[in-house]
């Protein structure tokens, strides 16, 4: 099994921790990526909309830490349609994309995220 681990243990921002991003991609609705980025300032793309620009280096310290813990792995669900959007979470070069709703871990992490940055 793999698993996200989080980059860095210090206040101090580092060039070598990746951003973290999560969204939706595929199926039949407008996908949208949104990036957290190591300084903590946010970006997004497509359809998404954060309210937030900018998240504390202790809030984003506990959404690595969450990440590195949740052991994440990609699953499709049993019984999800193809025209349903995967989720993704991606760290570094790993993404893990989950098609569908049963996996508790990731909708946790997933949901944080979104309320980290207040996604509308």
């Amino acid at each position: 099994m793999t698993s996200f681990v989080a980059c860095g243990g210090t206040t101090a921002v580092h060039t070598s921790t990746p951003p973290i991003a999560f969204g939706i991609t595929g199926g039949n609705v407008v996908g949208y990526r949104v990036s957290i980025q190591p300084d903590g300032s946010i970006r997004s793309t497509g359809s998404a909309r954060a309210i937030r620009r900018q998240i504390t280096a202790a809030r984003l310290r506990q959404l690595r830490d969450e990440i590195e813990h949740a052991h994440l792995t990609s699953r499709s669900c049993p019984g999800v349609l193809p025209d349903l959007a995967r989720q993704f979470i991606r760290v570094g070069r790993r993404t893990v994309t989950v098609h569908g709703n049963c996996d508790a871990a990731f909708t946790r992490v997933w949901r944080d995220l979104a309320r980290a940055i207040a996604l509308r």
